[in-house]
């Protein structure tokens, strides 16, 4: 596919503090990408490099092909939609919709019917004559999404645009926009913290830590092969559990075991000798029917989510370990209680203690 989107080499500095470092970014036209990581990582600062409300210390920006740098956001046919609407208050919906290409002196008739169709797809056909005042967080978002869409633009830049809204309509919200990407097929850009947004919304995920990209993916991938540490850790809801680990044998067969707990190793992992970090996805538990499993959990907090539960603990007799397990059902009687959890090995994450790198399976 053709690049919708390029970053060459960009680095950005406030003074002495370089905020994006070495970054290099190809976007495919037509392509849904979520800039995904923790305040400051610098997703953010990309997005404005982006949209030409930042300028990069160093490297370039190309949108389809044009060098955008040195242009000016209205010059770079990008349109925006902010965390905070940014609505004008004393304009209805259809004037807010309308605003910029009133702006650029574009005749009327064409201004009614790419307002019309915006209203249409979003479905606020019936509040083109209301104030902003008059809108909910939902409505007013539609209206700051329907004003990028009548400008048409190369490129779609989102900046955290849901998390003014109340959970349920954040779900209801992500399912519009994935619905809205789908009928527009346009290149989008989205930045956001919140991973349910990335996983369900995402074509590639890039995930930044202090201003460099750790990993470029599709969900599937940086879920399940998380390329470090700090991926593993940050993807997923609970958290990888993590265990520091020796490589050794028992009965004549190589294990990754630690105070308290011992592991077989596939003979598809690459794990020679060095100390390792072992991953283990909360939802990998399940209960050991035999009562031995690979480790014994002290459970201490049983959080029941209607189909399943949460236990939160640490491994026996070692508190500082800490645990956590998804099992089915409701499992209150658990707390306090000692329980043996196994794993599929095939499901084991292990990574380098070194880098944190992950070591090849």
């Amino acid at each position: 596919m053709t690049a919708g989107l390029q970053l060459k080499n960009i680095v950005k500095r406030f003074g002495d503090t370089t905020v994006v470092q070495q970054l290099d970014l190809d976007v495919n036209e037509g392509e849904f990408v979520v800039l995904l990581g923790e305040s400051g990582c610098g997703k953010s600062t990309t997005l404005r490099m982006i949209a030409g409300l930042e300028d990069p210390t160093e490297g370039s920006i190309h949108i389809a092909g044009r060098d955008v740098t040195a242009l000016a956001p209205m010059q770079r046919d990008i349109a925006m939609v902010f965390q905070n609407y940014a609505l004008y208050p004393h304009l209805d919906v259809a004037q807010n919709m309308s605003f910029a290409l009133r702006l650029a002196k574009r005749p009327k008739a064409e201004i009614d019917q790419r307002v019309a169709a915006a209203a249409k797809i979003l479905n606020i056909e019936h509040l083109l004559a209301r104030k902003p005042k008059e809108l909910s967080g939902g409505q007013r978002q539609r209206v700051a999404i329907g004003r990028s869409i009548v400008r048409e633009p190369q490129v779609f830049l989102f900046d955290e645009p849901l998390s003014n809204l109340d959970a349920k309509l954040r779900g209801h919200m992500r399912a519009e926009l994935a619905v809205l990407h789908e009928r527009l097929g346009k290149t989008t850009v989205y930045v956001t913290h919140d991973q349910i947004e990335a996983m369900t919304l995402a074509s590639r995920i890039v995930i930044f830590d202090k201003g460099r990209i750790q990993q470029v993916g599709t969900p599937s991938e940086v879920f399940n092969r998380p390329a470090n540490l700090f991926v593993a850790g940050f993807i997923g809801t609970p958290t990888m559990n993590f265990l520091d680990a020796q490589v050794g044998e028992r009965n004549g067969r190589r294990v990754l075991c630690g105070a308290g707990f011992a592991f077989p190793v596939p003979a598809s992992f690459d794990v020679r000798g060095a100390g390792v970090s072992v991953g283990v996805r909360p939802q990998a538990w399940r209960l050991a029917a035999s009562g031995v499993g690979h480790l014994q959990m002290q459970v201490t907090v049983a959080e029941y989510l209607g189909t399943e539960s949460v236990l939160v603990g640490h491994l026996a007799g070692q508190p500082a370990q800490r645990l956590t397990a998804v099992v089915a059902g409701h499992r209150q009687d658990l707390v306090h209680q000692t329980v043996a959890l196994e794993a599929d090995v095939l499901a084991l994450h292990l990574f380098s203690k070194t880098d944190g790198s992950r070591l090849a399976a």
